[in-house]
C-alpha cells in the first residue's frame, strides 16, 4: 500500500485518478487550495482531504510529511513544489501538457538522483501515450526522419475548467496553410488538424528524436477549417475567451472520442512508413488511467532522476491495463 497525495485532487482529472487508486487499495489524500472542497471530494471518494496551496510553501509540510508519491494535476508556476517533494525523497508524477513546466522539472534531475528518487513527467494522453507511440514507431522504423502526432479530442466530452482554459490559451491565429488532414484509427475520412503546442514534440526532440510535430483535431460536426479559424480568433481575445470558458462545459457539440495517431516518415516521402494509433473515450479518463498506472509502478522502477514516461516503459507494458478500460491500439 502506498500513501499517495494528489495535488489539484478535487479537480476534474484529480478525482478520476483518486477513484482508481482508492479502488486499488491505496491510501490517497486529495489536496488543494480550498480545504473544504478537498474534504468534500475526499468524503465522496472514501479517502482523505488536505489543504495545500502551491503559492504558500508553509502549507506544504503537513500534507507531504508521510507521503510516498505525489501526483500533481496543476501547472505549477515554478519548480519549487517539485523540488520540495524530491528533497524529501518522495516520488513525483506530473500530468502537465505544458513544456515550460516540464523543462523546469527536468532541471531537478540532479536533485532527484542525489535523493535517490524519481520524478516522472509526460504522463497522460498527450504528452504520455503519444510519447509511447512515437517510441514504438521509432523502434519499428529506425530510419524515420520525422514523426507526426495527431491528437483527437471530442467536443462532446466533459473537460475540466483548467483543461478548457489551457486549450483556449494555446490556440494561435490560424492561416490556410496551418491546416492538414489527419486520419484517426480506422476512419475512412481525414479530419482537419492544426499545429498545437503539446509538450510531447518538444521533449522528444530535446532527447534526440528527429523532427516531431503535434497536431490537434476536434471531433464535432461543427468543426471545419473556417470554424477552427473563428475559434482561434475568439480565443485570442480576452472577452470572447472568457465567454467560451463559461459556455464550453455546457455545449456538448460532438462525441467523447479521444484518439491518437503517430505517423513515421522517411526522407521526403509523402506517405508514412508506419502508422500507429490509440483510441478510447473521455480524454480525462485516459489521462487518469495512465497516471494511476505510473503511480502504482514507480516503486518498482529502478531509474532515478527526472524521466519522461517513454524513458521508463513501452506501450506494451500498460497495454492490458489500457485494454481493460476500453482503450485500443492498432496495430
Amino acid at each position: 500500500m502506498k500513501r499517495i497525495l494528489i495535488v489539484g485532487g478535487y479537480g476534474h482529472v484529480g478525482q478520476k485518478i483518486a477513484r482508481r487508486l482508492v479502488a486499488l487499495g491505496q491510501t490517497v489524500t486529495l489536496a488543494g487550495r480550498d480545504g473544504a472542497k478537498a474534504a468534500a471530494a475526499a468524503a465522496r471518494l472514501g479517502c482523505e482531504g488536505a489543504t495545500l496551496d502551491l503559492n504558500r510553501p508553509e502549507s506544504w509540510s503537513t500534507p507531504l510529511s508521510a507521503t510516498e508519491v505525489v501526483i500533481c494535476c496543476m501547472d505549477t508556476p515554478t519548480a519549487e513544489f517539485a523540488r520540495a517533494v524530491l528533497a524529501r525523497g518522495a516520488r513525483y508524477i506530473d500530468i502537465s501538457a505544458t513544456d515550460a513546466v516540464l523543462r523546469r522539472i527536468e532541471a531537478l534531475d540532479g536533485l532527484a538522483q542525489e535523493r535517490d528518487t524519481l520524478a516522472v513527467v509526460s504522463v497522460g494522453l498527450a504528452p504520455g501515450l503519444s510519447n509511447l507511440l512515437v517510441r514504438e514507431a521509432r523502434a519499428r522504423h529506425p530510419a524515420a526522419t520525422r514523426f507526426r502526432i495527431g491528437v483527437l479530442l471530442g467536443l462532446g466530452d466533459s473537460h475540466g475548467p483548467a483543461a478548457i482554459d489551457w486549450t483556449l490559451r494555446s490556440l494561435a491565429p490560424l492561416s490556410r496553410t496551418d491546416f492538414e488532414p489527419v486520419r484517426f484509427g480506422s476512419d475512412r475520412w481525414a479530419l482537419p488538424s492544426i499545429p498545437f503546442d503539446f509538450a510531447d514534440q518538444h521533449s522528444l526532440i530535446r532527447r534526440g528524436y528527429p523532427k516531431v510535430e503535434t497536431r490537434l483535431a476536434l471531433a464535432s460536426p461543427l468543426i471545419f477549417p473556417r470554424s477552427l479559424q473563428l475559434l482561434a480568433w475568439m480565443a485570442g481575445r480576452s472577452t470572447w475567451r472568457k465567454a467560451l470558458q463559461r459556455s464550453m462545459p455546457f455545449l456538448r457539440l460532438g462525441n467523447d472520442r479521444a484518439a491518437l495517431v503517430v505517423e513515421a516518415y522517411e526522407g521526403t516521402g509523402a506517405r508514412p512508413a508506419i502508422r500507429l494509433s490509440i483510441e478510447g473515450r473521455r480524454e480525462a479518463e485516459i489521462t487518469a488511467q495512465v497516471a494511476a498506472e505510473v503511480a502504482m509502478r514507480t516503486a518498482e522502477m529502478p531509474a532515478k532522476g527526472v524521466r519522461h514516461i517513454d524513458e521508463l516503459m513501452r506501450l506494451a507494458d500498460i497495454q492490458d491495463a489500457l485494454s481493460a478500460q476500453g482503450i485500443v491500439s492498432d496495430p
